[in-house]
């Protein structure tokens, strides 16, 4: 593709030389760059890519958009509004030739349970003949083949790349988690929804966002980007809903479009009603979790609104295996409960210890932490609301990143107090940490591991070290039962 396609409705000047450059790739990290490459210098939050110009075009870069004038540097573009980053989603629709005109889109947001209903929509879209990818925090899926991901909205270029592939590799539908952060940087400014889900909205992220309005605002923005006749469907189940005209509604009340109603969950199954235009639907899960009927709610909602049969969307969730890192139960032939799950919000570690308290038959024990360099407010809430409903409350580090674990729990005991009724372990050491509270447990005991679900990994200062609950949490079980 020649650049001056690649910079179509850019505003970047190019000369008769510059417009006809051919190019074969596209990136804003300069390690990427190789002959045929367009490099787009960004100034991020922690480096500047204007530092890697020379880098780039030393490893044949052939072209280069920086954001301010170079002179005398052969193959450099100057964007003249001075900000490369509301462009690099305009070059991904350009380059990647709008991939999501192409497919049968779907964006869900939200504070929690972006993951699961996302998981639970594309199973059910495939279990009815339609392949579908998927973009989210546990891993991407494009035409089959899996990616990592390194964060739960990856960046325009990656997004617009990923639909590409999955256009080319026969998927039909995408299913995609958007996180604030992306609709507030832009990074899906160009893609366009079929549908959009708005799970809930709770207390997290206020490092980045000013205030809770700013936060929902910017969540929000998604049924924005919905193409022409596209479907919004909105949950009403958690306060702090938005109002979006023309959506349907999914929760418990009375008024909402789908209705949910007798709910049952055990250890095993869980089930609920879904009535929508009077008609009730039994939907059925062979997996843990009260949280997991809304998600599941909400992705029966967004199919059925784009079209397929309620009772072909409900009934395809009986064989659903669950999403990694959710609820996940460890087992070593233990006679307690032992789950590990991501929640790391207020709200999340909620929901997932009145969840334990609802199954145990003797104690609910919670290990969690919070994440270092986020946001600071929510810690003592978590360290009061884990106090309020686990009867053994065993504080650890989460991933620390820069800032000192041991002020990170300081502010989480802040909401625990002196005059907890639980019993309270202090252990800054996560793998001491789990296995203090598996030799703990009892009989009957439900026991949490909250905070990091999925992830294989701990960050420490700015380093990625290995680290996996569930395999600590086994690894643990292991030596006692031994």
């Amino acid at each position: 593709m020649r650049l001056e396609e690649v910079l179509a409705s850019s505003g970047i000047f190019l000369s008769g030389e510059m417009r006809s450059v051919e190019i074969t790739s596209v990136t804003d990290d300069s390690r990427q760059a190789g002959p045929g490459t367009l490099f787009v210098a960004v100034k991020g939050f922690t480096t500047d890519g204007h530092l890697y110009i020379d880098q780039a075009l030393e490893k044949g870069a052939s072209a280069v958009v920086s954001e301010r004038p170079r002179e005398n540097q052969t193959g450099v573009v100057a964007n003249p509004s001075g900000d490369n980053r509301p462009l690099l989603p305009v070059i991904a629709a350009n380059f990647y030739r709008r991939p999501w005109d192409q497919l049968a889109t779907y964006g869900i947001t939200g504070t929690n349970g972006k993951t699961s209903t996302a998981r639970m929509l594309r199973w059910i879209l495939e279990r009815n003949g339609m392949s579908t990818g998927i973009m989210g925090t546990v891993g991407h899926i494009a035409g089959g083949r899996e990616a990592p991901a390194d964060m739960t909205t990856p960046g325009a270029l990656e997004i617009a790349g990923l639909m590409r592939r999955m256009v080319d590799g026969g998927d039909g539908c995408c299913v995609m988690e958007v996180s604030s952060h992306a609709l507030s940087l832009g990074r899906v400014e160009t893609v366009r929804f079929d549908a959009a889900v708005f799970t809930n909205i709770t207390q997290d992220h206020l490092d980045y966002h000013r205030d809770m309005e700013e936060y929902l605002e910017c969540k929000k923005h998604l049924f924005d980007l919905l193409k022409e006749g596209g479907s919004s469907v909105v949950g009403t189940y958690s306060p702090g809903y938005p109002d979006i005209p023309g959506s349907v509604t999914f929760g418990t009340g009375d008024t909402d479009d789908y209705r949910i109603s007798d709910i049952s969950a055990s250890l095993s199954v869980t089930s609920f009603t879904l009535t929508r235009r009077g008609t009730g639907l039994k939907v059925r899960m062979g997996i843990p979790g009260v949280f997991n009927v809304f998600n599941a709610a909400g992705a029966i909602a967004a199919a059925v609104e784009r079209g397929l049969d309620p009772s072909d969307a409900a009934g395809s969730l009986k064989d659903f295996p669950g999403v990694p890192g959710r609820f996940q139960p460890v087992s070593a032939g233990q006679d307690f409960l032992v789950a590990v799950d991501y929640a790391h919000t207020p709200d999340a570690l909620t929901r997932v210890l009145e969840q334990a308290a609802r199954l145990t038959e003797n104690r609910v024990i919670a290990v969690f932490g919070a994440g270092g360099d986020r946001d600071s407010a929510k810690r003592p809430l978590m360290g009061r609301i884990a106090a309020g409903l686990a009867d053994v409350v065993v504080v650890t580090s989460d991933n620390p990143r820069t800032e000192d674990p041991r002020r990170i729990i300081e502010d989480i005991l802040e909401g625990i107090g002196p005059d907890a009724g639980s019993v309270l372990v202090v252990e800054p050491d996560r793998r001491r940490a789990i296995g203090r509270a598996v030799d703990m447990a009892e009989t009957g005991d439900v026991l949490i591991i909250a905070g990091k679900g999925h992830e294989d990994y701990q960050i420490l200062g700015r380093e990625k070290v290995h680290f996996d609950d569930r395999e600590e949490a086994f690894e643990a079980l292991r030596k006692r039962l031994s």
